[in-house]
């Protein structure tokens, strides 16, 4: 018996468990809107990095989250302007100051599908933070520059 045959004989308190288990398993941030972006569901690692609970971010509107921390226009404008022309996107970059966790750069991938039983509109989005990489990028330029005038004097005083 296949995947699809066995999925299709889990009940749907089973389908969900099964389905909320292995989204915790992933370690980058993942969330789940309703086609209205109310929060479905979200992954432990998306609750203990945006320092979030469930009960204040299932069945919200994702730019409710965290007293209206969400409300991040570039996330708008993905969210109401490409997400519903493109099935998917990967690598959208969203710079923002989260309360508790300060400026962070995020690295934003989204598909949204149907489910087929019941005909919701579902979007997953993970997020990666690529905060540390962006600032290491900018020093690795920043010492390129430094040396780059240290050997034009090197060259001048010679």
């Amino acid at each position: 018996m296949g995947y699809k045959e066995k999925m299709s004989e889990l009940a749907n308190a089973d389908a969900f468990e099964y389905t909320e288990r292995i989204i915790n398993t992933v370690h980058e941030p993942l969330i789940i809107l309703y086609g209205d972006l109310k929060v479905a569901l979200a992954n432990r690692a998306f609750y203990r990095i945006f320092e979030v609970v469930p009960e204040e971010t299932e069945e919200r509107y994702v730019y409710e989250l965290g007293n209206g921390q969400w409300d991040i226009p570039k996330l708008r404008h993905l969210l109401e302007e490409i997400i519903p022309k493109e099935k998917s996107f990967d690598g959208f970059e969203v710079e923002h100051a989260f309360p508790g966790i300060g400026n962070r750069t995020m690295l934003l991938n989204a598909c949204r599908f149907v489910m087929e039983a019941n005909r919701t509109k579902l979007i997953i989005i993970t997020f990666k933070d690529i905060t540390d990489h962006k600032m290491i990028d900018r020093l690795r330029k920043r010492v390129e520059e430094l040396e780059k005038r240290l050997n034009h004097l090197t060259i001048t005083l010679n």
